[in-house]
């Protein structure tokens, strides 16, 4: 794309966004996720609105399929582009997504009050903190082009949102640092997508035909390795032999759940084809069967931090752990510093080793009580780290907030 054509470009976006301020805003809530599914944060603040009538909330979304099925299920959702769905997003007051205003309408969110809940917690540099990788000339071109590129192809990773909500002060701290917000603009609460399974019950286990005398699963949910966006080749078949393990899930009575990040769902296929591997990528999310499974294998992934709040056990499988470093991008510091939530382990063959010992343990040692043994200091290191205000539920906060903001917008002049 040449310079004239970003700076149309450029400048048809910026107008429309600009108009969009001047529109009235209504008091009700478009919703939205990213890669356009129905998952995280803010489908289930979603499910609990539309569950309380806190408050008219409306999803929006690109994917005709689930448009449809919400519909069937009685929900309000439209596509994007369509002419309710462009009339709601253009008069919507509140702007609910876990990624971007483009989980919604980028163009159309300006006058909007922007409640971005995000996908995950800061372990990996997020935002205006990146400073390594494929991200890095997002957030910080170096020249005038690269300037130009960034506000063109870029404009919604620029929009910063009027609130968050931060599970612990960490967190609010790299949210205010990473997004350039202020304190104020943080919720210090739970997180929509674990607080609502304190509340409401999950029927995700159900989806699961778990193959005959299975006594123990185990989830594999992988880190998204952005230092491969262009790359065709299939890392995780590279470095898991899924042949061999499917002989060992069988003699062990283990099952695994595959769950790749939806960035690289089209890897999963090939992976899915073996007895005793699920492949759950399809899902919408996970969150609603973490209290069920007995051990979680993950990476880079902040989905472990999540997993915390339940008794299954943890272990990072780290294939790549060189490369990742040196290509992808950099973490926080302060990650080198956190206590171990469990094992680390660097090839199939210690992968291996480890579930073969894992699956023994259950002869010994019930899945509670090893958590409570030798994991148990760190995790309350972990979850004073990450979960320390976790006492105070997301979806009240939430609900308090947009119901403060109506009765706010009621006692202003006409």
């Amino acid at each position: 794309m040449n310079a004239i054509l970003l700076l149309l470009r450029l400048t048809i976006t910026q107008l429309i966004y600009t108009l969009s301020d001047f529109i009235p805003r209504r008091h009700k809530a478009v919703m939205g996720c990213y890669k356009d599914k129905f998952a995280d944060n803010s489908k289930y603040l979603f499910l609990h609105w539309q569950q309380q009538k806190t408050i008219r909330a409306i999803w929006i979304s690109a994917d005709k399929q689930l448009i449809k099925r919400l519909q069937t299920q009685g929900y309000e959702a439209y596509l994007r582009w369509s002419l309710l769905g462009v009339w709601h997003s253009a008069t919507a007051k509140f702007y609910v997504y876990n990624t971007y205003i483009g989980d919604i309408n980028q163009y159309l969110a300006k006058g909007a009050v922007k409640i971005n809940l995000w996908h995950g917690s800061p372990l990996k540099q997020i935002e205006f903190d990146i400073s390594n990788g494929p991200l890095f000339q997002v957030y910080h071109p170096q020249n005038i082009m690269q300037k130009l590129i960034a506000k063109a192809q870029y404009h919604q990773q620029y929009v910063r949102p009027n609130l968050m909500v931060a599970p612990s002060d960490m967190v609010k701290k790299l949210f205010c640092s990473g997004f350039r917000i202020n304190d104020e603009q943080l919720l210090t609460c739970g997180n929509p997508r674990t607080d609502y399974y304190q509340r409401y019950k999950s029927e995700d286990w159900l989806q699961l035909q778990l193959p005959i005398n299975t006594q123990q699963v185990i989830l594999y949910a992988p880190s998204w390795r952005d230092s491969h966006l262009d790359s065709a080749t299939n890392i995780y078949t590279q470095a898991i032999d899924f042949e061999r393990l499917s002989s060992q899930l069988q003699k062990s009575n283990q099952c695994l759940l595959l769950r790749l990040h939806p960035n690289e769902a089209h890897l999963a296929t090939e992976m899915s084809q073996y007895p005793h591997i699920i492949n759950i990528t399809f899902w919408d999310d996970i969150y609603g069967i973490l209290e069920k499974i007995d051990l979680l294998i993950t990476d880079y992934s902040s989905i472990y931090i999540d997993a915390l709040q339940y008794p299954c056990d943890i272990a990072f499988f780290l294939f790549d752990k060189t490369h990742y470093q040196a290509e992808c991008r950099c973490e926080y510091s302060y990650v080198a510093e956190l206590p171990k939530a469990g094992i680390d382990l660097f090839n199939f063959v210690e992968l291996q080793e480890y579930l073969i010992e894992f699956a023994q343990k259950r002869h010994t040692v019930t899945k509670r009580e090893a958590v409570h043994s030798y994991q148990a200091f760190n995790r309350s290191r972990l979850l004073h780290t990450f979960w320390q205000h976790q006492n105070r539920c997301g979806l009240d906060c939430l609900d308090a907030f947009v119901q403060n903001e109506q009765i706010v917008a009621t006692k202003k002049p006409a």
